[in-house]
């Protein structure tokens, strides 16, 4: 087999390719046979890795006349040199799995024959300008570290260079976190090394409270309570292990039923104690990741305790979705949350939002979003939730968004507006849900809600467009009456939905746009015609030198700008004098010689209500009562006589 796969190899790095047909090679039955290379639908691959790396590794060392040396960046230059020439001719299928294998090979090799400890190398890095492969090094570092040959010295020291490397504001780094994983097996399968690194790692001067815990994992997944008792117990009792230890414990896995016990202990024993609580709630979420569900309870009630300090608060919310216990318990956990003195959106709703998404639960965001209403009315917040709302069930939204809108209640219609206006952000929003067979009065305060506030006619009409069918004539011609004033201050807007959105072989809607044009037609007779014949009273006469005044500067200032372009870059001048030339990264020019100019920001206009320029403060003051008004049940109750009479 030797031979074949030493055949084989040849051919792949003559081809420079991982995947190949049948009919470029002649596989022999050999490495198929032995789970080296796997045939599917006449294309060959590899499926051992460590096979084909460890030869393909010695005829790279053959070629370039290289050898593993004591110097391990020599040796990653090695693996920069043939990563080059393997990849030649560009993007290589499965060469990321390759590339895994070869880090792995030459490192341990590297410490095997060489006795690398890897400090060296490390030391020599820039935080600030990372060598390329570095982060295959760290994953095949810490893949190895069980099995590496170095001293509990080197170790640590290798793990403080690396925390200092990887150093970010992220609170969180993979990497490092692979690395202390790599620490924990270590210790898990050398408990007398284990305990070497304990005790170093919490001797050392600059020591760090991850590192412990993961030595405290490894060491208890060995020994269990046995390390408890003799060692564990002891560092316990001096304070400043508590929460390193508590941790470490949290991150056993699969606890048994005594560990469990000895968990619950613990808690008992030292809940209460603010500094400590995380370390405390991280031993309960472990007993609930577990399926001893008979000691679940307790941690229920401890996480329901803790849920009022507000130092637990985040921890909690970022856990607890980590479990395996029942989406009502963990809605009534967010909503208790939510109802605490320290509570708001600003600091918790995008925490909040990730839970709801874990959720995929229609009905535990309702609970969460009223709750949130309750204690934080007319609020945005909405948007956070967005990747959730556009999971649910169109249908489903619909139902939420018309019972949101005709509610008395103003809060709750202001977060339905937010919903409504959330999923009609790329196109004007229409209900999948037949909204004529709600009730008569429902279909009344959907258009009372939808048209209370808002600039952009098309936004809202166009979904509330099917109640000029409505078999209510009070429902019809009161949303007609609403469309015409909405003409008002919008004018042929209001027209052009209607022509957009019209049946052809529906006499309500032409009547309706028959009505809207003449509507319009006389409004604007009355009102506008009659006053552009005043000087006095029309702008482009009142301001008309500073209207010229500005027109002209801007225009000549940008035709200069323009023209010289065109005249000092002649391809520019083909496409025409108007042309402005786009540049790479987001910026634009006049020319070779102009500086780039880069687009600070993007910017879009809407069309502001007529009403709004005859008094803007009036303007936002009653459409700011508008729309924070409760209804009552009064107020709707002569509508109910005439719909019932209809």
């Amino acid at each position: 087999m030797d031979k074949s796969l030493n055949s084989f190899v040849d051919f792949l790095i003559d081809q420079k390719k991982l995947r190949f047909s049948v009919d470029e090679f002649p596989i022999d039955t050999a490495l198929i046979n032995n789970g080296i290379v796997k045939i599917e639908n006449g294309q060959g691959s590899i499926s051992d890795f460590g096979m084909v790396t460890k030869s393909l590794l010695e005829k790279y060392m053959q070629r370039l006349n290289i050898s593993i040396g004591r110097s391990f960046e020599e040796n990653v230059q090695f693996i920069a040199d043939m990563e080059k020439d393997f990849i030649c001719k560009g993007f290589t299928s499965d060469y990321l799995e390759l590339e895994k294998e070869i880090w792995r090979l030459i490192i341990k090799e590297s410490n095997d024959s060489q006795e690398c400890s890897f400090s060296e190398y490390l030391n020599s890095i820039d935080p600030d300008n990372l060598p390329e492969g570095f982060y295959q090094f760290m994953e095949a570092y810490s893949i190895l570290l069980p099995e590496l040959n170095l001293s509990e010295d080197d170790i640590i020291d290798n793990f403080f260079t690396l925390t200092d490397v990887t150093k970010s504001e992220t609170q969180y780094s993979l990497d490092l976190d692979n690395v202390l994983n790599g620490i924990s097996r270590l210790c898990k399968n050398d408990y007398d090394r284990g305990l070497s690194l304990l005790q170093k790692s919490l001797d050392h001067q600059n020591r760090k409270d991850i590192l412990i815990s993961a030595v405290v994992t490894g060491l208890f997944e060995n020994k269990g309570s046995q390390f408890y008792r003799s060692i564990l117990k002891k560092l316990i009792a001096e304070k400043k292990n508590q929460i390193p230890v508590f941790f470490g414990l949290s991150n056993v896995t699969n606890p048994s039923d005594t560990d469990c016990e000895l968990f619950i202990d613990l808690i008992k024993e030292y809940r209460g104690e603010e500094k400590i609580t995380t370390a405390i709630l991280s031993l309960a979420f472990s007993v609930l990741k577990t399926k001893h569900s008979t000691y679940h309870p307790f941690c229920l009630q401890e996480l329901d305790s803790a849920v009022v300090n507000e130092s637990a608060a985040y921890y909690i919310l970022h856990n607890i979705n980590r479990t395996d216990i029942s989406k009502d318990k963990k809605t009534d956990l967010i909503v208790k949350l939510i109802h605490q003195d320290y509570f708001s959106t600003e600091k918790y709703i995008t925490q909040i939002a990730r839970s709801v998404r874990l959720l995929k639960d229609l009905e535990s965001f309702k609970k969460i979003m009223m709750s949130i209403i309750g204690v934080s009315p007319y609020t945005h917040f909405i948007k956070k939730f967005q990747t959730f709302l556009q999971h649910i069930d169109k249908t489903e939204i619909d139902k939420l968004i018309i019972e949101l809108l005709t509610d008395n209640a103003a809060s709750k219609r202001f977060i339905g507006l937010e919903i409504f206006h959330e999923m009609s952000r790329l196109d004007p929003y229409r209900f999948t849900l037949d909204i004529l067979t709600l009730a008569p009065i429902s279909q009344y305060k959907l258009w009372m809600a939808l048209t209370g506030d808002f600039h952009q006619p098309k936004d809202r009409l166009t979904a509330l467009l099917p109640l000029l069918n409505s078999e209510s004539e009070l429902v019809r011609e009161s949303f007609l009456c609403k469309l015409e004033e909405i003409s008002e201050d919008y004018g042929g807007q209001v027209l052009d939905i209607l022509v957009e959105n019209l049946v052809d072989d529906n006499p309500d809607q032409r009547t309706a746009m028959k009505r809207i044009k003449n509507y319009i037609s006389d409004f604007y007779d009355r009102h506008t015609i009659a006053k552009n014949a005043l000087s006095e009273i029309n702008p482009y006469q009142t301001h008309s030198k500073y209207i010229i005044k500005f027109n002209y500067l801007f225009h000549k200032n940008m035709n200069k700008s323009i023209d010289r372009g065109a005249r000092e870059d002649s391809f520019l001048s083909l496409l025409g004098a108007n042309t402005v030339q786009l540049s790479k990264g987001g910026g634009y020019r006049f020319g070779p010689k102009k500086e780039i100019a880069q687009l600070g920001s993007f910017a879009s206009s809407f069309t502001m209500p007529r009403s709004y320029f005859i008094d803007p403060n009036q303007y936002d003051m009653e459409i700011g009562m508008l729309i924070r008004q409760d209804w009552k049940d009064e107020e709707f109750a002569e509508l109910l006589k005439v719909i019932e009479n209809e």
